[in-house]
């Protein structure tokens, strides 16, 4: 049966039987020692238990400690996770910072307290000199702290880490090449969409510092108001008075209960796994006729949308930049790519050729995505890219270049003035559509009002104005890729790039967009990477073939529809 449109397949229907019952067999047995904690809990005494003074006052001191040790793991951690998640993999640095990391989770808890004590403590590593500024770090409420952060940084750190790895950083390329800088990236982009899972980290965090018993003693002691935390009290306890002991144990059990509960039921953190990951919700069919759903409504508004919008073509606050020509020699001997290409100024040349020819790597060079090893780029008068080779001449001024080693200089992807765009639009989830358009143009330091009068003319001109105040989940493909473009034209960029901007697009979608992009591009300079004939005749005024990274014919568009190049330009032009 073929599923109904808009329907999800129940996940539980995905697991054989004897999987899911193996899987509640084992959740079982997880939950039999709280079963069996709350089956030895002597109820009658319950509240005198837990309303002890010794009690409160290691509740307090450990809900501080725990929050403040939290707080410390984000500080450290996060910078670290980062680190980490950008490093090239199987890369030194990377190794190391992992063994770091994984060497708290794996250690007896008392093995860290004793590092830490031979580090600050007073005749430890650097005990010394924190004493000497009038500092004590051992047995004092700050060697609770950092107990709790040793041991539960880590939790923090690789649920980051892994977040960060398995979202790559398709976003954060979108903004460099929209003109943010990487730390304005970083505050708009990155951390935004690591909400999520930065808060799942930092419960994870809290948890483990809240419990955190064997560095705790080892390094802090145990003295009452000051180091004594809950799991100090509950030990103590054990030895004199076992009903207590089991009562503040169940506190500390219900404590971290509702912690993680608020955390991950949170409306904030709802919203944000719908911006995420969701692609129809109750607010889809705002507006929507009665009984239809969000994805067929949004495509419905993209197959009836019309063809030119009915702002102006060019309205004055937006005329079209200079574009200048470009000017390139690409060399990137790791993927066999090493080519040299021209496009005049005001003109469009479309680059085309087998998988594996090179063709995004051209895309990704201009853009400053990918590092060249030689070559330049020049477009006008600036230089992107420059290659020098030191000669070690004699009598000649020293150079900062050892002899016969080449120096590359690439001016980096947000101060290029290059807009990229490829198969996918990449809306950012977290803004709206008119708050993605707009995003290049306030990370070019234009104002909040400036920036926002600026998206809605765009959004105008590619047709979906009436939707700015939309979400990227709520609106079709076709309509997302409209808002790509605006986006990355709203930039004013002197070269664009287009990255098989149709490919994921309906047959009758990408007719409309095809002609919304013409028009667009119209006097400036671009380069497209297309497998379509489609998008070279509405497009392209010259037509590159690339094959195995070099350059097979570059022509004018005229030309290469008469007389393509053997092979597969050849098959190209003949499925027509």
């Amino acid at each position: 049966m073929t599923p109904v449109r808009g329907h999800r397949t129940p996940a539980g229907s995905l697991l054989p039987g004897w999987v899911r019952v193996l899987g509640l067999l084992c959740v079982a047995v997880l939950a039999l020692p709280i079963v069996g904690l709350l089956a030895t809990v002597e109820w009658s005494t319950l509240g005198q238990s837990l309303t002890a003074h010794s009690a409160l006052i290691a509740l307090r001191l450990s809900l501080l400690t725990a929050l403040a040790a939290t707080v410390l793991s984000l500080l450290v951690g996060l910078p670290v996770a980062l680190l980490m998640a950008r490093a090239p993999a199987g890369s030194m640095l990377l190794r190391v910072a992992r063994t770091l990391v994984l060497l708290p989770l794996v250690l007896p808890p008392v093995v860290g307290g004793i590092a830490l004590l031979s580090t600050y403590g007073r005749r430890g590593l650097v005990g010394p000199l924190t004493e000497a500024l009038g500092i004590d770090i051992a047995f004092t409420t700050l060697a609770v702290v950092l107990a709790q952060t040793f041991v539960a940084a880590p939790f923090l750190i690789l649920t980051v880490e892994g977040a960060l790895r398995a979202r790559g950083t398709a976003y954060e390329a979108t903004a460099l090449t929209l003109g943010a800088s990487p730390t304005r990236t970083l505050a708009t982009i990155t951390l935004p969409l690591l909400a999520q899972s930065l808060g799942a980290g930092l419960v994870l965090t809290f948890a483990r510092a809240l419990g955190e018993f064997g560095a705790t003693i080892t390094f802090a002691g145990s003295l009452q108001g000051t180091t004594r935390t809950l799991p100090l009290e509950i030990y103590l306890a054990r030895e004199i008075d076992q009903d207590s002991a089991v009562a503040m144990s169940l506190l500390l059990v219900m404590v971290a209960a509702v912690i993680v509960a608020i955390a991950y039921r949170s409306p904030g953190a709802e919203g944000l796994r719908r911006s995420l990951g969701r692609t129809s919700s109750a607010d889809d069919t705002a507006g929507a006729p009665a009984g239809a759903p969000a994805d067929e409504q949004t495509d419905a508004e993209e197959h009836t949308a019309p063809a030119t919008p009915a702002t102006p073509a060019t309205p004055p606050a937006l005329a079209t930049p200079s574009s200048p020509a470009l000017d390139a020699r690409i060399v990137v001997p790791e993927r066999g790519v090493d080519l040299a290409l021209h496009v005049p100024a005001g003109q469009t040349l479309a680059i085309v050729g087998p998988n594996g020819s090179g063709k995004s790597t051209v895309v990704e060079v201009l853009a400053g995505l990918v590092a060249a090893d030689g070559g330049h780029i020049r477009l006008g008068d600036d230089v992107l890219l420059a290659t020098s080779r030191a000669s070690g001449t004699k009598g000649t001024e020293p150079s900062a270049a050892r002899p016969g080693v080449t120096t590359v200089r690439s001016r980096a992807p947000h101060l290029r003035r290059v807009a990229r765009l490829g198969q996918h639009p990449l809306l950012f989830p977290h803004f709206t559509l008119e708050g993605n358009a707009a995003f290049g143009p306030r990370s070019e330091g234009a104002g909040r009002s400036a920036a926002r009068d600026q998206a809605r003319t765009w959004l105008d001109r590619v047709g979906v104005g009436r939707l700015a105040s939309r979400r990227p989940y709520e609106v079709s493909g076709g309509q997302a890729q409209r808002v790509a473009i605006a986006r990355a034209l709203a930039t004013s960029p002197q070269l664009s790039l287009w990255d098989e901007p149709f490919a994921a697009l309906d047959v009758q979608s990408a007719p409309q967009l095809r002609e919304l992009l013409a028009r667009e591009l119209a006097g400036r300079t671009a380069v497209i990477v297309t497998h379509d004939l489609a998008d070279l005749r509405a497009l392209a005024d010259r037509v590159m073939v690339l094959e195995a990274g070099r350059v097979r014919q570059d022509v004018p568009l005229e030309e290469f529809l008469q007389r393509p190049a053997p092979g597969f330009a050849q098959r190209l032009v003949a499925s027509d």
